[in-house]
């Protein structure tokens, strides 16, 4: 029997009789002996090793202690430390979702004009922050969920139907060309945007923003999941629009997305369940979303419900590895968003409020 749980209008898959199955090209075998939490915690696609030994059934006994490996971190890139006093930072904005019939659009527009410098948010500091800010990143959902009335499929799309599907792409393509005007910006495609659902999401297309991709050198169409290195001190950022860890919660029982986040970092991989469970392009010859490269120095998650900012730390062979771990909120639902110090020496996280 499958147990199917309703948790967060999230759709959870998982049975109190579900067992861990070890597979490679030679075959399968079951693994036994396993506490429930570390059965509840694993998901498909993860890559590991295991110790213990073979038993009668046909079945692997797993040591309880030091029984499960996982592959070592890689390095990461060393980053130039600057003073406390050189702050600069990355914003990281999701799930903007522009068309929204429940969202309150004057936020998007308190944003844009605090980003390019026609308002302040009050005190002293927070307009000087606006100054500091480097460059800005928004993690997907920029578009609201589009739907057509029922209709005949046959039939075509009336005028009025059309004008309202695309309200939503001019005015972010409006806002867009605003701040890329003032500010660089990088566009991450997400799952409600109009793009392939299938990771890694391609740009979103020139066309559907003619005044924006004017600003050639500051706005940016880049793919979900997104790398990039920013600053003096080089600093890497690695993350993604959210698809990855609300399938995961979809399989796991009793974690969080930022345990989730964590976990995906020490199985080196950012999307374990693709192709199984979450859609993806048919690789062949290699998997584009593990960390065979390098640790990124930022991981973030977009259009989670909550700001959550964790920094971890492994101890490797070459010295502690430490990875500042956000998850961002979505934007037409909080208001936040979230500023990365990438001039610190812990990477410090910090929110701004924007509500109307």
């Amino acid at each position: 029997r499958i147990f199917c749980f309703i948790l967060n209008s999230i759709l959870m898959h998982f049975s109190p009789t579900d067992k861990l199955i070890l597979e490679d090209e030679s075959g399968r075998m079951t693994l036994c002996d396993l506490d429930e939490s570390v059965v509840n915690s694993l998901v498909t696609g993860v890559v590991l090793a295991v110790q213990g030994t073979l038993n009668n059934d046909g079945e692997f006994s797993v040591d309880k202690e030091n029984g499960i490996c996982f592959p070592a971190t890689p390095l990461q890139p060393q980053r130039e430390l600057k003073s406390p006093s050189s702050s600069k930072f990355v914003l990281l904005v999701s799930g903007l979702e522009v068309g929204s019939s429940t969202g309150n659009p004057m936020r998007f527009q308190l944003l844009t004009d605090y980003l390019t410098g026609h308002i302040g948010l009050g005190s002293i500091k927070h307009q000087n922050l606006q100054k500091d800010i480097v460059r800005v990143i928004v993690a997907g959902n920029s578009i609201t969920k589009q739907t057509l009335p029922t209709q005949d499929a046959s039939a075509p799309v009336d005028k009025d139907a059309q004008k309202k599907l695309v309200a939503p792409l001019k005015q972010l393509d409006i806002s867009l060309a605003e701040l890329a005007s003032a500010i660089p910006v990088d566009l991450m495609a997400g799952a409600s945007d109009p793009v392939t659902t299938t990771l890694p999401q391609q740009p979103i297309h020139d066309c559907l923003f003619p005044h924006a991709s004017r600003c050639e050198s500051t706005f940016k169409k880049v793919t979900n999941p997104h790398e990039f290195t920013t600053g003096d001190a080089e600093v890497t950022f690695l993350g993604h629009s959210g698809q990855p860890i609300e399938d995961l919660l979809k399989y796991t029982k009793g974690k969080s997305p930022i345990e989730l986040m964590e976990d995906t970092l020490k199985w080196r991989h950012v999307a374990p369940t693709a192709p199984d469970t979450l859609p993806c392009f048919p690789f062949t010859e290699f998997d584009p979303f593990i960390l065979d490269k390098a640790q990124p120095h930022v991981y973030f998650c977009g259009n989670q419900n909550d700001f959550v900012s964790k920094l971890t730390k492994i101890d490797t062979p070459n010295g502690p590895v430490e990875t500042r771990i956000v998850l961002v909120p979505k934007f037409s639902e909080t208001g936040l968003v979230v500023l990365v110090d990438i001039n610190s020496p812990t990477l410090e996280c910090s929110t701004l409020s924007f509500d109307a």
